[in-house]
C-alpha cells in the first residue's frame, strides 16, 4: 500500500547579519524623515484652522449687517419747532456814555418759542440829547453857557437777573442795581493845571445822563465832597438823599434840579454848591469791627464810606487825588513835636531881627498879600464871565503863583503880583516861613487803608461792593504812584481803575453828543 505524502515547503533561507542590519536602517531612516518634518506639518495645520475660523468670523458679520433694517417710524404730525438765538451786546468802551451796553436782544422764528420775563416800563419824557432836559422844557445851561439834557427813559444794559451793565465815564460795571457816585467837587479838580472851569462840566453831565438812563427798579445816590484842609483829612459831604432811592421818573427829576447848579457858577462851588443840604449822619462803627480809629483814610475814601453806609453794589468814586494816608500820634510824640516847634520858632525869630521883622508880622504881612492877590483874581474872573469865557478856578489863593495859574492869567492878559512888604528881607527876597503849627498825625500804608477799607466794606455791606475809582490828572501830573495805589485799592474791591484828563472827558462829550443826534 502506498502513502501519498504532500512534500513539504522548501525553508527560507536564513537572514543574514548583514541583511538585518540594512533593514533595521531602512526603518530608522523613515522615523527620521516623519519626525523631522512634523514643525512644519503642525504650523501649516495651525495656519489653515486659523484662516478657516477668521473666515467664519467674516461671513458671520456680513451676515448680521445684512440683517440690519430700518423701518419708518410714525409720521409726527407738527414739524418739530426750530428756533435761533442771538443775543446782540455793544457797548464798552466803544459804546460811549450814551448807550453803554444794549440790552440782549432774542430773535425766534416759532411763535412762543422762547418765553422771556417780562421788562418793567421805563418812563419815556424825551429823546434825550443836548440843548434840554428831553421833554420837560427849555434848556438849562451848565457851567459857561452850556447845555445837556437827560433822557428821563432807560438804557442801560439789562441782564438776565435784573441787574443791569453800566457805562460810566468809559468804565463798565457789570451787575449794577444800587449805585453810588463819589464825587470831587473841590475847586482843585477845576484848576488850570487840571484843565480847567469846563473839566468838571463834562464830568456832571455824564452823571445827570447817567442817572436818566437808569430803570426804575435800579437805585441810586450820589454824594458831594471837598476837602475841608488840615492835617486830620478833614471832609465836608452833601448827600442827594439820605438814603438811595428808586430811579423813577420825579426822583431823576428831583436830582436833576439838584445837580444842576453844582460847581456851575463863579463864587458857589464845592459840595455845598447844590439846591439843599444833606449831612452825613454817620452810623457807629463798633470796636468788635476792628476798624481802627486812629486810622485817617483819604478824603475820598471818608466820602466813600459814607456812601457804603447805604448798602450799594456798585460805587463810582471821581476824586482829584489819591490823598494821604494818616494815623494820629500818641500824645507822648505830641509833646515832642510841640517842643520842636517851639525851638524853630525861637530860631526863626532871631533870624528875622537881622532884617527888622518879627514872626508875627511876617505872618501877616504874607497873608494880606495873597489875600490882596485872591481879590484881584476875583475881579478878573467876573471880567471873564462877562465876556463868555471860564473862569481860572484855584484852590487857594497860595495858588495863584503857580505856573499853571500864571500862564493861565498871562493867555488871558491877565497880570496879578505879591505885595512883598513887610515880609522881603534887605536883599528883597521874600522870607520862607517854616512850619509853625503842631502835626498831630503821622504816615501810614497804603497796606493799612485797604485793611481798613476793606474791614468797612464787610461791616456795613451784606456782599463786597464794587469799588470804581476815576483820578482826574493834567496833561503834566506824574501819576505813576497813585496809579499804582489806586488801582491796588479798586483791585481789591473787585472794580478797576481809570486815568481821566481833560482830552478825554471832551472825548466822551463828542460821542455822545453824536449819538444823542442819531437818536441813540
Amino acid at each position: 500500500m502506498s502513502d501519498d505524502h504532500t512534500p513539504a515547503p522548501e525553508p527560507s533561507p536564513a537572514e543574514t547579519p548583514a541583511q538585518h542590519i540594512r533593514a533595521e536602517q531602512k526603518k530608522k531612516n523613515l522615523y527620521l524623515r516623519l519626525t523631522s518634518s512634523m514643525p512644519l506639518a503642525i504650523t501649516v495645520i495651525v495656519h489653515v484652522v486659523l484662516g478657516l475660523i477668521a473666515a467664519a468670523v467674516v461671513v458671520q458679520q456680513a451676515s448680521s449687517e445684512k440683517k440690519k433694517t430700518f423701518e419708518a417710524g410714525q409720521q409726527v404730525a407738527a414739524p418739530a419747532v426750530e428756533h435761533r438765538l442771538q443775543v446782540a451786546r455793544r457797548g464798552g468802551a466803544s459804546g460811549g456814555a450814551s448807550s453803554p451796553v444794549s440790552a440782549n436782544r432774542i430773535f425766534s422764528t416759532a411763535e412762543n418759542a422762547l418765553q422771556m420775563p417780562s421788562m418793567p416800563d421805563l418812563p419815556s419824557m424825551g429823546t434825550g440829547g443836548f440843548g434840554g432836559f428831553g421833554a420837560m422844557g427849555s434848556g438849562v445851561g451848565l457851567g459857561a453857557g452850556t447845555g445837556m439834557s437827560t433822557s428821563l427813559g432807560g438804557g442801560t444794559g439789562l441782564g438776565g437777573r435784573g441787574f443791569m451793565s453800566l457805562n460810566f465815564l468809559g468804565m463798565t460795571s457789570q451787575n449794577a442795581s444800587k449805585i453810588v457816585f463819589v464825587v470831587d467837587t473841590s475847586t482843585t479838580i477845576m484848576e488850570p493845571s487840571k484843565g480847567g472851569f469846563q473839566a468838571f462840566t463834562i464830568i456832571r453831565e455824564e452823571i445827570m445822563r447817567l442817572v436818566g438812563r437808569l430803570p426804575p427798579s435800579a437805585q441810586f445816590n450820589v454824594i458831594l465832597y471837598g476837602s475841608t484842609g488840615g492835617d486830620e483829612n478833614g471832609v465836608d459831604v452833601n448827600l442827594f438823599a439820605r438814603e438811595m432811592l428808586p430811579a423813577t421818573s420825579d426822583n431823576k427829576k428831583d436830582f436833576f434840579a439838584w445837580m444842576t447848579p453844582v460847581n456851575s457858577q463863579l463864587g458857589n462851588f464845592g459840595p455845598f454848591s447844590s439846591t439843599r443840604r444833606v449831612g452825613w449822619r454817620r452810623k457807629p462803627i463798633p470796636p468788635e469791627a476792628g476798624v481802627d480809629p486812629l486810622l485817617l483814610p483819604p478824603v475820598w475814601a471818608r466820602a466813600a464810606q459814607a456812601g457804603l453806609e447805604q448798602g450799594p453794589d456798585t460805587l463810582f468814586v471821581i476824586t482829584s487825588t489819591q490823598g494821604v494816608v494818616r494815623q494820629r500820634v500818641d500824645p507822648e510824640t505830641l509833646e515832642k513835636r510841640r517842643a520842636t516847634v517851639e525851638s524853630n520858632r525861637a530860631a526863626f525869630a532871631k533870624e528875622l531881627e537881622k532884617d527888622g521883622l518879627t514872626v508875627d508880622g511876617v505872618v501877616d504881612a504874607r497873608n494880606r498879600a495873597y489875600n490882596k492877590a485872591g481879590r484881584e483874581l476875583a475881579a478878573a474872573n467876573r471880567r471873564l464871565v462877562s465876556a463868555g469865557k471860564d473862569p481860572i478856578i484855584i484852590e487857594g489863593n497860595w495858588k495863584i503863583m503857580d505856573s499853571s495859574v500864571q500862564s493861565e492869567l498871562k493867555r488871558n492878559g491877565i497880570k496879578i503880583e505879591l505885595d512883598k512888604t513887610g515880609w522881603s528881607k534887605k536883599d528883597g527876597s521874600t522870607v520862607n516861613i517854616p512850619v509853625l503849627n503842631v502835626s498831630s498825625v503821622e504816615g501810614a500804608t497804603w497796606n493799612d487803608f485797604n485793611a481798613h477799607f476793606a474791614r468797612l466794606q464787610k461791616h456795613f455791606v451784606s456782599e463786597r461792593a464794587t469799588l470804581n475809582i476815576f483820578l482826574f490828572v493834567g496833561p503834566n501830573d506824574k501819576a505813576e504812584n497813585s496809579s499804582a495805589n489806586l488801582t491796588s485799592v479798586a483791585k481789591r474791591n473787585g472794580g478797576t481803575f481809570q486815568l481821566l484828563t481833560t482830552k478825554r472827558l471832551e472825548e466822551l462829550k463828542t460821542r455822545a453828543e453824536a449819538q444823542a443826534a442819531k437818536g441813540g
